[in-house]
């Protein structure tokens, strides 16, 4: 069959798209199917596990018949090649292999994901799941196998047409190079623009049941210098749901002497500008009686200025109320968007934030002043980390020693670069995903490890504590897990990440980035939630006088009823 000029047939170029499948391309896409049923950080669904296992199939047979292709080239040139009768037993060994994988792949997979979540006490997958995970991933896979194919051949045809209609002088490689970077400049501001368009109005709408508060010690208030709806979403949430004094009365009783929190909270819509935003801040702390309190926290929030309420409750209530936590929001896109559209927006709002704050708390007399603290999670660590960042750990944390009073940071990410500074340069036989630096004189991780063993010295104040989950695809996984393992995944491992783990070239990376996705499917004190360690991790860095273990435990039980969790809404 012809084309309409008659040079070139129709069929075979079909068949590019639609045809057999190579054999190199399947074996490696059996070998990467099979490697991403292996259990990472975080337990996956059938569903989830099949999106990763068809991806993986996918990229492990582009990549396979790549190199097929080349070594089959190299063979035609040294005259030699597969007869037919190999060919066909190559093949009748692809389709028993494939056969056979799948039916282990379901038994293995279950077996897997059981045993780590039983251990977190999360429900376990059954049979069924399993059956349909290792029929439709391969199904779903191919899917992919000829969407990349289709992908290959309209590149093809487009070169082939810019070729025809240009001149050659045009159609070089810096012409080609500087057309896809302008193309991905288009696209990146396309996806911003899309990203602010889609998330700008939920940032303008209320939950349903926060209403105005009518405390002067919060923002939003008539007496405020902020106004309600200039807040956001966000905003509006956390100025409404402040620690009230009955539940206050309820943990600590009614005879003891309590005080209402003050919470202030600037929106994007509040100023223009970050310093604008952080002056008014400021200001507000100022009205609300923030620089009277025991203790101040300035706080750097999560991309869409979420404000985590057991994180907050935790301190409010472990000070009897005597506390203020001061905020500005910097985007209202998630932390995975924002990290990437407005990169930078937490670390300057961080600094920006504490500097100002800070200059009005240096002009209050020493014996006036009230504890200067710093918090952050997620993407709010790196601007928590951001004014103190020196040239190595010693620098970094003598920073924060320095010019604070205590500093609580929950699930930073690995980029952050204090945290990449301790890891790097832990005392010896420390593991990476619970280092000690300096014998922990200033610094400690925390987690809920039943094994961890105490350090024997003394931790000075200011404390500086990082709640750190061993099985947190957050501070652990990177990019370059795609090409290297990992050092979380040497012995010993922590307590709760799966001794099933592997890591395998690529693969380990699709994994990683189903972590991040799902960082907050398992329960509390497990991944990325960190609602079972807020307690803990304020009674270290800013503890009451005579506050005991005790009061921890029965501080936590009564958080867990009052308080939403670390599941962002």
């Amino acid at each position: 069959m012809k084309t309409a000029e008659g040079d070139k047939p129709v069929a075979p170029e079909r068949e590019r798209v639609l045809g057999i499948p190579t054999m190199s391309g399947s074996w490696l896409a059996l070998l990467f199917w099979w490697q991403s049923l292996t259990p990472t950080l975080i337990p996956r669904s059938w569903e989830v596990q099949a999106a990763v296992s068809a991806v993986c199939l996918g990229i492990g047979y582009g990549i396979g018949t790549l190199a097929g292709g080349c070594v089959q080239r190299l063979l035609e040139r040294s005259g030699r090649s597969l007869g037919d009768l190999s060919r066909r037993r190559s093949w009748i060994l692809v389709v028993v292999a494939w056969l056979v994988a799948v039916i282990l792949g379901a038994r293995m997979w279950m077996s897997w994901q059981n045993e780590q979540r039983n251990f977190m006490g999360m429900a376990s997958v059954v049979r069924f799941d399993a059956v349909l995970m290792s029929t439709l991933s391969p199904l779903a896979g191919a899917f992919l196998v000829v969407v990349g194919r289709v992908i290959a051949k309209g590149v093809v045809v487009s070169h082939r047409f810019i070729q025809s209609h240009l001149p050659p002088a045009i159609v070089s490689v810096p012409a080609t190079a500087l057309l896809i970077v302008l193309l991905a400049i288009v696209a990146v501001r396309a996806l911003t623009t899309a990203a602010n368009s889609m998330y700008a109005g939920a940032n303008e709408q209320t939950t349903e049941g926060i209403r105005s508060p009518d405390s002067s010690a919060v923002s939003g208030s008539s007496a405020s210098f902020v106004a309600w709806d200039s807040l956001g979403r966000m905003g509006r949430d956390f100025v409404a749901t402040a620690t009230t004094r009955r539940e206050l009365e309820t943990f600590h009783g009614a005879d003891t002497r309590i005080a209402d929190p003050v919470r202030v909270y600037v929106g994007v819509d509040s100023a223009d500008t970050i310093a604008e935003r952080a002056q008014l801040a400021v200001r507000e702390l100022e009205r609300a009686g923030g620089f009277n309190r025991k203790v101040l926290v300035v706080w750097v929030p999560t991309g869409t200025g979420w404000m985590i309420p057991k994180a907050a409750a935790a301190l409010e209530e472990l000070h009897r109320g005597d506390t203020a936590i001061v905020a500005i929001q910097y985007s209202f896109l998630p932390s995975q968007v924002s990290v990437l559209v407005d990169a930078g927006l937490a670390k300057e709002a961080g600094t920006t934030l504490f500097s100002a704050v800070r200059a009005r708390w240096s002009e209050l007399s020493p014996d006036r002043r009230p504890k200067l603290v710093l918090f952050g999670k997620s993407l709010g660590a790196a601007g928590v980390e951001a004014p103190f960042v020196g040239v190595d750990a010693s620098s970094s944390v003598a920073g924060m020693v320095a010019r604070t009073d205590g500093v609580l940071i929950a699930g930073a990410p690995h980029s952050n670069p204090i945290l990449s500074q301790l890891a790097r340069e832990r005392d010896p036989r420390s593991p990476v995903w619970q280092p000690v630096f300096d014998g922990g004189r200033s610094v400690r991780f925390l987690n809920r490890d039943p094994h961890q063993s105490p350090l024997d010295g003394e931790w000075f104040a200011p404390r500086i504590a990082y709640l750190q989950h061993p099985a947190d695809p957050v501070p652990l996984w990177s990019v370059e897990a795609l090409w290297w393992p990992p050092e979380w995944m040497h012995q010993p491992r922590g307590f709760d990440v799966p001794e099933d783990l592997r890591w395998f070239p690529i693969v380990s990376g699709v994994q990683a980035l189903a972590d991040f996705f799902d960082q907050l499917g398992p329960p509390p004190g497990f991944g990325h939630d960190y609602s079972t360690d807020y307690v803990r991790g304020w009674a270290c860095v800013v503890p009451p006088e005579g506050w005991t273990d005790v009061d921890t435990e029965r501080l936590k039980q009564f958080i867990d009823s009052v308080a939403r969790g670390d599941s962002e809404p």
